[in-house]
């Protein structure tokens, strides 16, 4: 899959934490809108140049788990209202280093752990 990164075809969102990004996409297709995510990890060469790669250590999937996760829920939201509204970048206010951070829609947790807390997907 290939994307088309020309002001034509700008990310709808990119969703961040950290080093990690989810990168939301909106193509045409023939039954209207649908949309795309990828996700990556920017780093810094030798040179002092930003690139992103496609692979995650082992505790960093988790964290890509939980882009996704915002991910899904924010494409539900732009499903209901498709409009092209360009880039916009959702910066987490601090990433936490150990154990990884969240997003915003997994950050309140039940007693159990696990994530309670998502947007009506009606």
């Amino acid at each position: 899959m290939s994307n088309n990164t020309t002001p034509s075809n700008p990310p709808v969102e990119t969703l961040r934490d950290g080093s990690l990004k989810a990168t939301i996409w909106r193509n045409e297709g023939e039954s209207g809108p649908y949309f795309t995510t990828t996700f990556a990890k920017t780093y810094e060469t030798q040179n002092g140049k930003l690139r992103d790669t496609t692979g995650f250590t082992g505790p960093e999937l988790l964290r890509v788990a939980e882009l996704a996760r915002a991910a899904y829920a924010h494409t539900i939201t732009l499903r209901r209202d498709p409009e092209p509204q360009g880039e916009q970048s959702r910066e987490e206010p601090e990433p936490r280093r150990s154990g990884g951070g969240t997003s915003q829609y997994a950050r309140r947790r039940s007693p159990d752990g696990l994530s309670d807390h998502f947007p009506n997907y009606d």
